[in-house]
């Protein structure tokens, strides 16, 4: 180089590319979420489960709200005597092994091998079935 000659580099990033993004996803629309996960997947992003994760959570907690509700209507339903404590314990317990399960299936799907898309659904699949259950067998 001669003197007073300046060396021109060019990166391919932007200013939100340095800054944090591990809530950056949720903080997106869906059409924002979906290309920010192609051009991390183009970049070689090797946390992409985590934001494929918050994207098909969108899609997923609708159908959970409406699986909870069917079972709190099938418990709600079912007639015992001593009142209705019994019930109400047993509509909590089932709450809180959905949220368990739903934490649980959220965490492998980021840290393991586990395909994002199956983990985010099968909770919802196997409390689906159990919300059928419970309403066929609800007294009417």
């Amino acid at each position: 180089f001669e003197k007073g000659e300046r060396l021109t580099v060019k990166y391919n990033i932007e200013p939100s590319d340095l800054t944090p993004t591990i809530y950056v996803g949720e903080t997106m629309n869906v059409f924002e979420l979906y290309n920010f996960i192609e051009r991390e997947k183009s970049r070689g992003n090797s946390k992409i489960d985590v934001y494929l994760v918050v994207l098909y959570k969108r899609f997923s907690n609708p159908i959970s709200a409406f699986i909870l509700t069917i079972i709190a209507v099938a418990v709600s339903a079912m007639k015992r005597r001593g009142g209705m404590g019994i019930n109400l314990a047993i509509g909590i317990s089932i709450a809180f092994a959905f949220i368990f399960f739903d934490k649980i299936f959220v965490n492998l799907a980021e840290k393991s091998s586990i395909p994002p898309l199956v983990a985010v659904w099968l909770p919802n699949v196997i409390f689906g079935v159990l919300a059928y259950y419970l309403l066929k067998n609800a007294k009417r």
